[in-house]
């Protein structure tokens, strides 16, 4: 528990050090005496709440488990250093749940609490301290079938054979 703390305490001190500077977390610290910290840790909670009242707990699921990771995914695609398999098989499990609510549209009304189930599950998917999409790709996916299979596979979008001839006389 004191480690939870302590990283709890280590954000908030990250926020207020990187919001000292700004204009309007000044304000808000000397209108309401709250470190600037705290504010934004309560306007995400209340920010979560709301859209799990307003909107419901399918949508605050999915687009808890759909924004960070395409932003997380889209930074390390454009720094070079995407991690190919973790992102991949986050990505296919993440497609695998959408695929599987609009074929049996019930499942969400069998199983409780599916949507508090499916976020934990996702976020425990795409979380960078526990990675655990690396896990299911380890012990799931990379027992399939060899990467030597695919050496010969083209890219999507890739046309290939009397396709691409066709595609060429057209241009």
């Amino acid at each position: 528990m004191e480690t939870l703390k302590a990283k709890a305490k280590a954000i908030i001190d990250d926020l207020n050090e990187n919001l000292k500077d700004n204009e309007w977390a000044k304000k808000a610290e000397k209108k309401t005496g709250v470190k600037p910290g705290w504010l934004v840790v309560g306007a995400g909670f209340f920010l979560a709440a709301f859209s799990v009242l307003v909107f419901g707990q399918e949508f605050f699921t999915k687009a808890t488990c759909f924004f960070p990771p395409a932003v997380l995914s889209l930074a390390k695609l454009r720094s070079g250093t995407i991690d190919g398999p973790f992102w991949i098989t986050y990505w296919l499990i993440f497609n695998l749940f959408n695929v599987t609510e609009s074929i049996t549209d019930d499942v969400e009304e069998w199983v409780p609490f599916y949507h508090w189930l499916k976020l934990m599950f996702l976020v425990w998917c795409f979380h960078t301290s526990t990675k655990g999409s690396t896990h299911i790709y380890e012990n799931i996916f990379a027992k399939f079938g060899d990467a030597s299979e695919v050496d010969d596979a083209e890219p999507m979008g890739v046309p290939s054979g009397a396709h691409a001839d066709e595609i060429e006389d057209l241009t």
